[in-house]
């Protein structure tokens, strides 16, 4: 029984590892914060039996409860430095236009980074990215065009078209 449930937690984990781990090292801008929110965050899930409606619940329940711990760790007292763009580059480990787009999205707010992240780069639909920020639909999309803009105009600085 024991290794049936550990067995199904490291499945969850394994099918959302990538999706809280990105958010989390977006929003923090340092991996050992980012250990930290994505820690905090599977033992939310796990430390209640919680019961999801469908597989795209429990991936909304995650980014939400995500972006939680991220605001906690944020407002903390032992808030740390952020670490290099350069740094980020190496831990993305992409290749260099890979690495200057990545760059540029890290440099976007977190208004206009976390819609872009979340529609394009996790492939939710445009419902679930607002739910998921807590965002009325239509504000989700003016952030979305926003961002896309202001990325394309430092894409554009970088000599890169899009």
């Amino acid at each position: 029984m024991k290794n049936n449930l550990q067995d199904e937690r490291d499945a969850i984990v394994e099918a959302h590892a990538g999706t809280v781990w990105r958010i989390a090292l977006s929003r923090t801008r340092r991996e050992d914060a980012a250990e930290e929110v994505f820690q905090e965050t599977f033992l939310r899930l796990f430390e209640k039996e919680r019961k999801f409606d469908s597989e795209e619940h429990r991936k909304a329940w995650l980014i939400r409860t995500t972006l939680i711990c991220c605001k906690r760790y944020q407002s903390a007292a032992y808030k740390h430095a952020a670490v290099s763009l350069e740094e980020l580059g190496d831990l993305l480990s992409l290749p260099e236009e890979d690495s200057i787009v990545a760059r540029a999205l890290f440099d976007l707010p977190d208004k206009y980074r976390l819609p872009l992240q979340l529609y394009y780069m996790e492939g939710m639909e445009a419902e679930e990215c607002a739910k998921a920020l807590d965002l009325r639909l239509g504000t989700f999309r003016v952030r979305l065009t926003r961002g896309k803009n202001l990325l394309k105009e430092v894409l554009k600085g970088e000599g890169i078209h899009v």
